[in-house]
């Protein structure tokens, strides 16, 4: 994907990151820049692609190099042009390469920044990684179900074998600390003295990171729907539980109140028990509608979206009332349950073919190998039975055991967010965002204390709060003029696209 800038380029830039000090050293540009070319013929023409190599391992920066793919669309107004712009999606193990030509950014916010796209390390068109596991293979969490114990634990340990059989070499350095420290490779190799950056979802990890691993070189820091970063990862797999059941209550009340119509139970409670019992059901042997195979966690999925509007509640109690009036269950499966999306939703584009599995091993070896899981099997059923009895909807599931607990210890521990080192840092967050939830993100504004504001957006449950809401005028702001608002601000929301 074009010249690569070798090791000499980059010497200076890679001393500095081998220690977190704590205030980062004095940027060190690269010698040379990119060699960018247009990034496909069916691409638009000032779509411009490269590549930069980094060190596998930063601790040996002589090592093995491996490849970031990068890309760029130039300010559309040079005359105000004020910097750059990088952006991740999320996941993690979501390509960002197409973010510059994907419209997420207003036409004020692309005038005055060259938007820069990547691909994280392991990650797509970057050296990818991948775990062996084929098509749709990878991880989400289990359905919990006390018997069938062992054959989950037996099931999980099998991914994390398959992992480390696969790619050894490359597993252990697939983590947010190291993507950072890329960040700052491309920071020097565009030649920048700071970066400003835009983080979705997981991308407000790393973006945390970042700030914490770089200051003096962190510019404007926009964190979009945040991940707490005292639960990575483990405990943003159990939170998910949370808003899961918010958006179920609203559901279980809409449904009560039209027991005449979908007959699943004349209050909340009965609604939610007959659900529950469904879930066992079909957790134990799916049931066939409209030639389409449901098990649980596929009737998990359908139902997180339920009670945010009118029309998501009827497409899921039309849903339940087929599923409870079906004959025949535990009928074989006529086609396979579609996979579990990540728990990060990220918006893949991918110009090479990596392994079929390599968003899905990505998204291991990044929350596997951030922070030390349990390694007590027997921690895991506890949980697991505990939640039962909490969430109606997920039940054990998000506690139960998973192949992180058969990792080998991290390389690194896990990065501290401890106040606000960066010149700034905005955070945008839907109150009723059912990925990333509120929880977290008032977490990580606690964690940021100075120089840093919240901009929350009541009563939406969108993933991704900007743009298309009330607090797009306060973030363009800030983009542009570096203006935070004088205090956190909450706004109504103006409705979910």
């Amino acid at each position: 994907m074009g010249k690569k800038l070798g090791l000499s380029a980059l010497v200076g830039t890679l001393l500095s990151v081998l220690v977190v000090p704590a205030v980062s050293a004095v940027p060190v540009m690269a010698a040379e820049g990119p060699d960018w070319h247009r990034c496909a013929p069916d691409r638009p023409a000032n779509f411009e692609c490269a590549t930069v190599r980094v060190p596998l391992d930063y601790q040996q920066p002589g090592g093995r190099q491996i490849d970031i793919a990068i890309s760029r669309v130039k300010a559309g107004d040079p005359g105000a042009r004020r910097g750059v712009l990088l952006m991740n999606p999320g996941g993690p193990g979501g390509s960002g390469l197409d973010l510059p030509v994907s419209g997420l950014t207003p036409k004020e916010v692309s005038d005055r920044y060259d938007l820069i796209g990547f691909d994280p390390r392991g990650v797509g068109a970057s050296t990818p990684v991948g775990c062996g596991l084929g098509e749709g293979g990878g991880w989400s969490p289990i359905p919990f179900d006390n018997a069938k114990f062992a054959d989950a634990v037996a099931q999980t340990k099998e991914i994390a074998e398959k992992c480390w059989a696969n790619q050894p070499d490359l597993l252990p350095y697939i983590t947010t600390r190291n993507t950072a420290r890329d960040m700052d490779v491309i920071r020097a190799a565009l030649g920048e003295p700071k970066i400003s950056y835009f983080g979705i979802s997981y991308g407000t990890y790393l973006g945390a990171v970042y700030t914490q691993l770089f200051p003096e070189r962190s510019d404007r820091i926009l964190l979009d729907s945040s991940v707490d970063p005292e639960r990575a990862w483990r405990g943003m797999v159990q939170i998910w539980s949370l808003p899961a059941e918010r958006a179920f209550d609203l559901f279980a009340d809409w449904a009560a109140e039209r027991d005449a119509t979908y007959h699943l139970g004349d209050t909340a409670a009965r609604v939610s028990s007959g659900f529950r019992r469904l879930l066992n059901q079909l957790d134990k042997e799916p049931v066939v509608v409209d030639g389409r195979s449901y098990d649980g966690n596929t009737v998990r999925r359908s139902a997180l979206g339920a009670g945010q509007h009118e029309e998501n509640s009827k497409a899921l109690a039309e849903l339940l009332r087929k599923l409870l009036d079906a004959p025949g269950a535990g009928a074989a499966r006529t086609e396979a349950a579609p996979p579990a999306e990540p728990l990060f939703p990220a918006r893949p584009a991918r110009w090479q073919s990596p392994p079929p599995d390599n968003s899905a091993a990505a998204f291991l070896a990044v929350v596997c190998g951030d922070a030390r899981w349990p390694t007590d099997v027997e921690q895991y059923r506890r949980d697991a039975l505990r939640d039962t009895r909490r969430f109606p909807l997920m039940g054990g599931q998000t506690s139960n055991i998973a192949p992180c607990a058969f990792w080998p210890d991290p390389k690194e521990p896990r990065t501290q967010i401890r106040d606000n080192r960066a010149e700034s840092v905005l955070l945008v967050q839907n109150s009723h965002d059912t990925q990333t939830p509120i929880e977290g993100a008032r977490n990580l504004r606690e964690l940021l204390p100075d120089n840093s504001r919240m901009a929350l957006v009541e009563g939406s449950w969108r993933h991704g709060a900007y743009p298309g809401n009330c607090a797009d005028a306060t973030v363009t702001r800030y983009l542009l003029s570096g203006e935070l608002p004088a205090k956190d601000v909450t706004c109504p929301s103006t409705g979910d696209r």
